[in-house]
């Protein structure tokens, strides 16, 4: 996919009169290749590099190697992205008719600030923002980085107009991130003739909450965990979207809840510093009830009412031009993204401080969108080829397969073990034959 993307050719331009003393790309696949196969693991890059994967081509990579990779990402960031986009338009068909630009404010537990790029927010975090562009089939192909006070949607409205002027895109939907959703803002965008979409959890506003009960009607399925019904309000649209499966993880982790809290208020004198704290937690408190004589109970009323809202979030639109189902599974798409971003981990887990700088993090941006690039031309594969695996399943089949290092007869081989059905269709997706199962190694 690496190849087929175009990362290969774009990089190997963007390195002309550059002058290395590494292998750039191999240092890029590196970080890049981590964060799409093993985005929640603890182990540090290096780490995976040596220990986890047979990657030959990183056997004379350090560190410093990886950050360097990662400043030259933000050096070469416009070329890259140009390079990119002009791949996907002749490789994919990629649709720009409508593209969507998508804010969220990324959370900073590191040390350091970021010379300005990381601010405080008003719950005293770190923050900056990330703007995101993605194509109607789902390819992101544009990103900036904006310092965490940019509040002003005029400001990330500038942003969107210099992309979209960049890439000569279409029509562009802002999808707002919760930070920016004030009414001024939205007023500013409607005054300014903007399409935008919020999503807003459907518990946690009772205009919302209101719409969600209110809206009769089935549920149409767009796709596995996730359907949709929709309603009008005041001008608006509003996309009530469902999610089962996450339904029914909260189901379980407040039934654990409950019963837990069952078990300690039972015979619990009410005057006791237990009670009180109970009575105070932030997330206990709100299933509790306390009697005229204090004694604790269970507020079933309030448990029906919680269980009414899960696995339920609300789309707030004034887009007409696009169906329930396409802005649902596109917001999904990007709120994936998103989560990449906020997972801010070290190449290295212990590092110093001077590492955490606005190119480190901007660096880090970038990879984030490259492995979900990656993602996605792999999961438009799949799809066109009729391969029944997700991408995380598809990765996992292909890292059941090991390669060994074994000596015969004094020579040294590779020896690899068997792939399994599902392995070999994804490489039949990828036009690609599986690594022969014995390579003699050179000295």
């Amino acid at each position: 996919m690496w190849k087929e993307v175009g990362l290969d050719q774009v990089v190997k331009r963007a390195l002309q009169k550059r002058d290395f003393q590494f292998d750039v790309q191999a240092a890029l696949k590196g970080v890049i290749f981590n964060r799409l196969i093993n985005p929640g693991s603890e182990l540090s890059v290096m780490e995976w590099l040596e220990r986890d994967i047979h990657f030959p081509q990183g056997d004379e990579l350090e560190l410093h190697h990886l950050y360097r990779s990662l400043d030259f990402l933000v050096e070469e960031k416009e070329k890259i992205e140009a390079g990119l986009f002009n791949r996907l338009l002749d490789l994919f068909s990629m649709d720009t008719d409508v593209v969507f630009y998508d804010t969220t404010l990324v959370s900073y537990r590191g040390e350091g600030g970021g010379n300005g790029l990381v601010q405080y927010s008003r719950n005293k975090e770190k923050e900056f923002l990330v703007g995101l562009m993605l194509s109607r089939d789902g390819f992101p192909f544009a990103h900036q980085v904006l310092p965490g006070n940019t509040a002003d949607v005029s400001t990330v409205e500038a942003v969107a107009d210099k992309l979209s002027e960049r890439f000569s895109v279409g029509r562009c939907l802002f999808v707002a991130d919760r930070g920016m959703i004030s009414g001024s803002n939205l007023e500013y965008l409607e005054d300014q003739g903007r399409n935008y979409v919020v999503g807003v959890p459907a518990r946690k506003y009772k205009g919302v909450r209101d719409v969600v009960l209110s809206t009769r009607g089935r549920y149409h399925s767009i796709k596995d965990n996730l359907r949709v019904k929709e309603t009008e309000l005041k001008g608006k649209r509003y996309i009530i979207c469902h999610n089962p499966k996450e339904a029914k993880r909260v189901e379980l982790k407040r039934s654990s809840i409950v019963e837990k809290l069952e078990d300690e208020i039972d015979g619990l004198n009410p005057e006791t510093q237990k009670a009180h704290r109970l009575l105070s937690h932030p997330t206990k408190s709100k299933y509790l009830r306390q009697l005229k004589d204090g004694t604790l109970r269970i507020d079933r009323g309030q448990v029906r009412e919680e269980a009414r809202f899960d696995g339920k979030y609300v789309l707030v639109t004034n887009d007409y031009d696009l169906s329930s189902g396409e802005l649902a599974t596109t917001y999904r798409k990007l709120k994936r993204i998103e989560q990449s971003f906020h997972s801010l981990k070290s190449l290295e887990e212990v590092t110093p401080v001077y590492h955490r700088t606005p190119q480190r993090m901007k660096g880090h941006i970038f990879v984030c969108v490259l492995a979900h690039l990656l993602e996605r031309a792999l999961q438009k594969r799949l799809r066109e080829e009729e391969v029944d695996l997700t991408v995380p399943q598809a990765i996992r089949e292909l890292g059941r397969m090991k390669a060994v290092e074994m000596e015969v007869d004094g020579e040294p081989y590779l020896f690899r073990t068997e792939a399994s059905k599902e392995a070999n269709q994804v490489f039949k997706a990828m036009h690609m034959r599986p690594p022969t199962r014995v390579r003699e190694l050179e000295e």
